[in-house]
């Protein structure tokens, strides 16, 4: 039986490297010493030398649950330190939403990226479906886009599901 692999990609290199992923099954499958979990879920194994910092979110399509600008900055600027000069691995559970969002916003406020251009890369490097929870992408877009970058396309859920639209 062929093992399986880790669903994660490399947004970003610039000053180190920065993936985002899925949950992994065991510490020893993270490319990375930092890890960002955005879940609170945690992989199985010992992580032994790594540095580990965990905001637990909810994934619901509900403006109540997205947190507070101020809470995700703090929890952001408590990273950078470490994520500036190590590679780092982003993760929830599938690695779309919760950490996309926090990735997002982390990309803007570190790495120099508008907010439309870091949503629209970590769909192209990362996925499509990334941010398909639109709470997180409108609340991304308040918090930190300019006037040209309130408006944008939701995601169908149904996307995110595979269901189809058509009725029969």
């Amino acid at each position: 039986m062929t093992p399986r692999r880790l669903d994660h990609h490399r947004v970003s290199t610039d000053p180190a490297p920065l993936f985002l992923g899925e949950l992994p099954r065991r510490w020893d499958d993270i490319p990375a010493r930092v890890v960002v979990n955005l879940c609170g879920v945690f992989p199985g194994g010992d992580p032994f030398g790594r540095w580990i910092f965990a905001m637990p979110l909810v994934d619901a399509i509900d403006p109540k649950v997205v947190p507070e600008r101020k809470l995700l900055e703090q929890f952001l600027a408590g990273i950078h330190p470490w994520a500036v000069s190590h590679s780092s691995y982003w993760h929830c559970h599938a690695g779309i939403n919760r950490s996309g969002f926090a990735v997002a916003a982390y990309l803007h406020l570190y790495r120099g990226m508008r907010i439309s251009e870091a949503i629209a890369h970590l769909r192209g490097t990362r996925s499509h479906m990334v941010l398909c929870n639109d709470e997180f992408e409108r609340a991304l877009r308040v918090w930190f886009g300019d006037e040209t970058e309130q408006e944008f396309e939701k995601i169908p859920i149904s996307a995110w599901l595979g269901v189809s639209r058509e009725t029969p």
